[in-house]
C-alpha cells in the first residue's frame, strides 16, 4: 500500500506539471508563434529546465501538438456536441465568448491558423485536418437545419458555400476582435447568425 502511494505521488505531480506546461505554452506559441515560442520561454514563466520540458514532452514539436490537443478539446467542451441545426449556432457563440474570455486560447488559434498554412509547419497537418473537420461540422448545421424545417430546401453547393462562409466570418471577426478596435465579439456574431437565420429560414421562401 505504501508503495502504491509513493507510486501515485509522482505520478500525479507529473501530470499536473504536464498540465501547467500545456497551459503556459499555450500563451507562449499564442503571443510569439512556434518559432519565437522558444522552450525557453516557456521553462522560464513555469519555472523549471528546458530539460524537464524534454523529459515530459520528447521535443518542441510534441509539446505543440500536446497544446493543439488541449485546445481541440477545449473547443469541444464549450460546442455542445448534442445540439443540432440552428441550435449548434449558439455552440459557435459560446465559442466566441469562451475566446474572449480566454485571450490566450484565440491568440492561439488565430497565430497557428496562420503559421500552418506553410507544409513544413509542425502543426500543419493538425490545423489543415482541423479546418477539414470544422467544416463538414459546419456543413451537417445547415442540413440539419434544412431537414428540421427551420430552412429552406438548400442544394450541396449551398450548403458549402454557407459552411465556407461562416467559419470565414468567425476567423475574420476573431482577428478583428485582436487586431482593431475592441469590438463585440459576441454582439458581431449574433449579427451574423442572424443574417444566416434571415437569409435561409424557412419562412423566407414561403
Amino acid at each position: 500500500m505504501e508503495q502504491e502511494r509513493m507510486r501515485r505521488g509522482p505520478y500525479r505531480r507529473g501530470i499536473e506539471r504536464r498540465r501547467e506546461i500545456v497551459a503556459v505554452a499555450t500563451e507562449v506559441f499564442g503571443e510569439h508563434g512556434f518559432k519565437g515560442g522558444t522552450l525557453q520561454r516557456v521553462a522560464d514563466r513555469v519555472g523549471v529546465t528546458t530539460g524537464a520540458i524534454l523529459k515530459l514532452f520528447g521535443s518542441k514539436e510534441q509539446l505543440l501538438i500536446a497544446v493543439l490537443e488541449h485546445w481541440d478539446a477545449v473547443t469541444k467542451t464549450v460546442i455542445v456536441a448534442e445540439s443540432t441545426g440552428v441550435a449548434r449556432l449558439e455552440g459557435f457563440r459560446q465559442l466566441m465568448r469562451y475566446h474572449v474570455e480566454h485571450r490566450g486560447l484565440l491568440d492561439l488559434y488565430i497565430t497557428m491558423a496562420a503559421e500552418a498554412t506553410a507544409p513544413e509547419h509542425p502543426a500543419h497537418a493538425f490545423m489543415r485536418e482541423r479546418y477539414c473537420i470544422t467544416l463538414l461540422d459546419m456543413q451537417q448545421l445547415f442540413r440539419d437545419a434544412v431537414a428540421a424545417g427551420d430552412f429552406a430546401p438548400m442544394t450541396d453547393a449551398e450548403v458549402e458555400t454557407e459552411a465556407a462562409f461562416l467559419l470565414a466570418a468567425m476567423d475574420g471577426l476573431e482577428m478583428q476582435h485582436l487586431l482593431a478596435t475592441p469590438t463585440d465579439l459576441v454582439a458581431a456574431f449574433d449579427t451574423y447568425a442572424a443574417a444566416i437565420i434571415a437569409r435561409r429560414g424557412a419562412q423566407t421562401r414561403q
